[in-house]
């Protein structure tokens, strides 16, 4: 009886084991791809630059950046998701200046790691192109 009750209680203790860190993460991974729109097209546009670079055989090193921009977003929109719902846990969804300002600011860092991959991109692909021709 008590081990079902251990099972079904929250969890307010640090992990205790590795295993228990990896799949909290892989539930965090599923919880953003499956709740935020963003995430979403975010890897629906990773998922069209990887299909490019394989049409376009693209270098290794080229590579290494097209995988290190395609992280850099979805680290970016991961940590501005984890942001904007603190944000809102601490103001319980009530409009103030100064949450609004955090949220924005939250927000530049995903444009411009958006940015930079279209920079990166830009580069890789428009290289990848000139070679071809």
């Amino acid at each position: 009886m008590n081990s079902d009750y251990n099972a079904k209680k929250p969890q307010t203790t640090k992990n205790k084991s590795f295993y228990q860190s990896v799949r909290h993460a892989l539930v965090g991974l599923v919880t953003g791809f499956k709740e935020e729109l963003n995430l979403q097209r975010d890897l629906m546009m990773a998922a069209l630059a990887i299909i490019l670079g394989l049409i376009c055989r693209l270098h290794y090193i080229d590579w290494l950046f097209l995988i290190l921009a395609i992280f850099i977003v979805l680290l970016a929109e991961f940590w501005n998701t984890v942001v904007e719902h603190f944000v809102d846990l601490l103001v319980e969804h009530q409009f103030n200046p100064t949450a609004k300002k955090i949220k924005d600011i939250s927000a530049a860092s995903v444009l411009l790691s958006a940015v930079l991959a279209l920079v990166i991109g830009a580069v890789v692909f428009g290289h990848a192109v000139l070679t071809y021709l």
